[in-house]
């Protein structure tokens, strides 16, 4: 070859930008979860109208949950067997997000025995990189800066994290073998905590956003919760306020019916000892800049937010304002939970009904009835009506 071949050559590989700077990460700043529509409880329908609210009031993309088993996947040990998939459902959620010019992040959300069943068998490993192959050929004609892949909600993976490290890797070539440039989002195992962040190991590729959940402490965003914490004490607690400097020195306050009044009152001082206060919360949100930073990859927090149900409106707004805060102090981009269900921010408002059991509130004419944003929700995330 000439030398003046090889420079023309040269030039030529010089001029073609890398991936990187091609197609660069899409901004995730302000983002809301669209929960119990198409994952867990089927409850809460989401409508072209209320896309244009969310919009409106400056959100800048959603985090949308869907259960694979929904829309007619299952997992199974046969590797060459693909059970039929009904894409309706998705089609039209993400056809409304983009009429509205709000990126989705696509959340596979199974339930529990969808988990155990991953976490423990290979063959349901191959099963699911099978399902993302499907999904991603399904969609591999779309905006990448406007629909991400999120490959599995709060993964647990307590004492088998390497699994899921693997798992995460293999998926990740698998999609990008058929849709190179969709950005993906890989969660930290051990149910997505910030802690678990150490237990993450980054994947060579610079598509890949990581994510992380916060709810801390439960004792607040959670107390008096209906289903999952069965065995814990924050079930009997109500009305525990926030910051911790609010409560007072005994447990009868908020848990009276408390199974061990001992433990309850353990868990009060605990509490008040930390303090839960807005330097408490930002130092657990540096603990995950500080990871991002040292990895040099980009963070999300793909949920936060506080059960409406059994604490008052300003214990519930303050935590969320500072969680906010302490986000968008480092530089973290963040997805609310959730829209409209039992950490809902927008709840119905006519015609409505709220479930006898656990409380939810819900349309009870969903083709005509509304939601409305509360304006301390909107305060208390930096936001608005007409919003920018």
């Amino acid at each position: 070859m000439t030398l003046p071949r090889f420079l023309m050559i040269c030039a030529l590989l010089l001029a073609i930008p890398s991936r990187t700077q091609a197609e660069p990460l899409p901004e995730l700043h302000r983002g809301l979860n669209l929960s119990s529509w198409l994952a867990n409880a089927p409850r809460q329908p989401v409508f072209a109208r209320d896309f244009a609210q969310i919009k409106r009031v400056g959100f800048d993309h959603v985090r949308l949950p869907f259960n694979p088993e929904y829309v007619g996947f299952a997992l199974t040990p046969h590797s060459n067997t693909t059970p039929p998939i009904d894409f309706i459902s998705l089609d039209r959620a993400i056809a409304m997000a983009e009429q509205y010019d709000l990126p989705v992040v696509l959340d596979l959300h199974p339930g529990g025995p969808f988990m155990e069943t991953l976490e423990h068998h290979v063959w349901a490993e191959n099963s699911f990189v099978n399902l993302w192959t499907i999904i991603a050929e399904r969609y591999k004609d779309h905006d990448s800066s406007h629909l991400i892949f999120e490959l599995l909600n709060e993964p647990q993976y307590y004492r088998s994290e390497a699994l899921w490290n693997k798992l995460a890797a293999r998926t990740v070539n698998a999609i990008h073998a058929i849709s190179p440039d969709r950005v993906l989002i890989v969660g930290a195992p051990h149910g997505s905590e910030i802690d678990a962040l150490a237990f993450l190991q980054p994947i060579n590729d610079p598509r890949v956003i990581y994510a992380f959940h916060f709810y801390e402490p439960y004792l607040v965003t959670h107390q008096g919760i209906h289903m999952g914490f069965e065995k814990k004490m924050i079930r009997s607690f109500r009305n525990m306020p926030y910051p911790s400097s609010r409560a007072t020195e005994s447990a009868l306050l908020y848990a009276p019916t408390a199974p061990d009044p001992r433990e309850a009152q353990a868990e009060l001082q605990d509490y008040k000892t930390a303090p839960w206060d807005a330097a408490h919360i930002k130092a657990r949100i540096d603990i995950a800049r500080d990871w991002a930073d040292l990895h040099h990859v980009h963070l999300v927090c793909g949920e936060f937010g506080v059960l409406r149900n059994h604490i008052d409106q300003e214990s519930r707004y303050s935590w969320i304002k500072d969680a906010r805060s302490a986000m968008d102090a480092d530089g973290i981009g963040w997805e609310i939970w959730d829209y409209s269900d039992l950490f809902g921010i927008a709840p119905p408002t006519h015609p409505s009904a709220p479930d006898p059991v656990d409380g939810s509130v819900r349309l009870s004419d969903p083709d005509h009835g509304s939601r409305a944003f509360e304006p301390e929700a909107l305060a208390a995330l930096g936001l608005s009506e007409g919003s920018p």
